[in-house]
């Protein structure tokens, strides 16, 4: 999910049965069905699935092309 430079929006929470939901703004548009929520230091991040499978598979791609590029995995 690209960053981006707009301001922020503001999103009612709710509950639904005995879960915790979110109502999006209708200008929000969603295009997945379902989001993988990541939480870090008190905040939420969504992240599209598939917008994620895109991006590994990207880096996939990319590693190993530098071989200059210090490998700080060992």
């Amino acid at each position: 999910m690209p960053m981006s430079t707009a301001q922020p929006i503001v999103a009612k929470v709710f509950k639904s049965g005995n879960s915790t939901a979110i109502r999006m703004p209708r200008s929000v548009k969603l295009k997945a069905k379902s989001y993988i929520v990541e939480e870090h230091a008190g905040s939420f991040r969504l992240i599209d699935p598939a917008d994620e499978a895109k991006r590994l598979k990207a880096l996939r791609a990319l590693w190993g092309s530098a071989p200059d590029f210090p490998d700080h995995t060992t």
